[in-house]
């Protein structure tokens, strides 16, 4: 009967994913500014919020070995672990192929980017410290330890030290309609960032109500400088012209004006309304979350079992011996 209910099981699973997968590509529409590169969050979210389920639940198992000590609990720590590493790669690169889509390069350390990255070294070093220990009993319990301590860097790495520092190269602020990033104060003449991008205000023009910004642009390496003109209604307090960065898919918004001191809020946005504002977007986002939860959980048995018959199998061998 368990036998029968994990196969249907894992059917459903198999057909929720796959009509997620559907309507990631032919049913959800494409976000404004983005086009086809914003689809991709329906699976990149999702990953990251399973790597964090599948971790809190490799620490709680591994509570439960230190406490009553038996091998199930640290074969399902094992498991939610390495379930855990899967996701947080899956989550790693497909969050390489929007930066590639979107900057136009796969990797260059942003926060998020530098802290999962050091978040996989660190379960690497789990993997690494159960292969190099052969003592069942000792392997489990320093396995267990190191589990804990591990877990409390997940919260830190995933959530607080990517707030901390200043990036605009993450999406987070960029997806929301009127951009939440806290863009750069210049005054005519000065140097600042805006993600990797150097920029410097030459000068502002008034025309009537309108205010418009000349903005050179450095592209990384200095491989090469643009003039962009972003534009602002002084009546309106609105944002009016505002062009693509060259080469990207989000723009350069003009926020203040201080015609006083020669000087404007300048930042980097992504235009139209947000991702999941449409409801079948919402709708196929959660599927996917629940889609990737239960796919989770369907790995953490299915490996666990594995390791209960592998373990189960060493045991024989050794009696026989």
């Amino acid at each position: 009967m368990a036998q029968r209910m994990g196969q249907v099981g894992k059917l459903l699973v198999g057909i929720w994913l796959a009509g997620v997968a559907v309507s990631m590509f032919l049913v959800v529409p494409q976000y404004e500014g983005l086009g086809n590169a914003g689809r991709i969050m329906i699976m990149h979210v999702p990953t990251a919020w399973v790597c964090v389920l599948a971790f809190t639940v490799s620490a709680i198992f591994s509570g439960f070995y230190l406490w009553k000590g038996r091998p199930e609990h640290d074969n399902y720590a094992l498991a939610a672990a390495e379930s855990g590493f899967l996701f947080t790669a899956l989550a790693t690169v497909t969050g390489m192929i929007f930066s590639q889509v979107v900057w136009g390069v796969y990797w260059n350390w942003d926060p998020r980017q530098t802290s999962i990255f050091v978040l996989l070294l660190i379960y690497a070093a789990l993997f690494a410290l159960r292969s190099a220990i052969d003592d069942v009993q000792r392997r489990r319990q320093l396995s267990a330890v190191y589990s804990l301590f591990a877990f409390v860097t997940v919260p830190f790495l995933i959530f607080v030290a990517p707030r901390l520092a200043d990036s605009t190269l993450h999406p987070n602020c960029a997806f929301i309609p009127g951009s939440q990033c806290d863009g750069v104060t210049l005054g005519v003449g000065k140097l600042g960032l805006l993600g990797d991008r150097k920029i410097q205000l030459l000068g502002l023009e008034q025309q009537g109500d309108i205010v418009t910004a000349q903005v050179q642009v450095s592209e990384p390496g200095l491989r090469g400088e643009h003039m962009l003109s972003p534009s602002y209604n002084l009546t309106t307090g609105e944002m009016v012209g505002r062009p693509e960065f060259p080469g990207l898919k989000y723009q350069l918004g003009l926020e203040q004006v201080d015609l006083a001191t020669n000087s404007a809020l300048l930042n980097i946005e992504a235009p139209g309304t947000g991702l999941l504002e449409n409801r079948i977007t919402l709708f196929t986002f959660l599927a996917s979350i629940m889609g990737f939860t239960a796919l989770f959980f369907w790995l953490l048995n299915l490996r666990a079992t594995l390791l209960g018959i592998q373990w189960a199998l060493a045991q024989r061998e050794g009696a026989r011996v």
